[in-house]
């Protein structure tokens, strides 16, 4: 067995490793409840992949296939790095926490309008309009 990141996955021998529907169907069950509870009541959620029982590889390549990919895609660049990518599916978003080595720390699959961790917080904002506004007297 080998990880990657915090995500346990078992590598087997050979390319003929059978996927696991259960656990496929379970996630993608989760996901569809999420969505629907988000557009009945506004509340987002969110399936952290590594709280799952353990995976084989053939399996998270699964379902990463079947959320394939979506129009939008974003990279916050800071302590620790995050991918961020809409699934084929509008409102599912893939997230992916890389450390400083680029191991992967945490992934999150968050149903919601926008992610929350690209929400501005309200000091950032203070301290944005501050420089701008210094830019501004220049």
């Amino acid at each position: 067995m080998n990880q990657t990141g915090e995500i346990p996955v078992r590598l087997g021998r050979n390319q003929g490793q059978a996927i696991n529907q259960a656990m496929v169907s379970k996630i993608l069950n989760q996901l569809k409840e999420l969505l629907v509870r988000f557009l009945e009541s506004g509340e987002s959620g969110v399936v952290d992949m590594r709280l799952l029982p353990r995976m084989n590889a053939a399996t998270y390549k699964h379902i990463k296939d079947i959320l394939s990919t979506g129009e939008v895609t974003a990279l916050i660049e800071a302590e620790v790095n995050v991918e961020i990518r809409e699934t084929q599916y509008a409102g599912v978003w893939w997230l992916t926490h890389h450390n400083e080595q680029g191991g992967i720390v945490t992934e999150l699959i968050e149903v919601s309008r926008i992610p929350g961790i690209l929400a501005s917080h309200v000091s950032d904002m203070y301290a944005g309009l501050k420089r701008l506004e210094q830019a501004v007297a220049i």
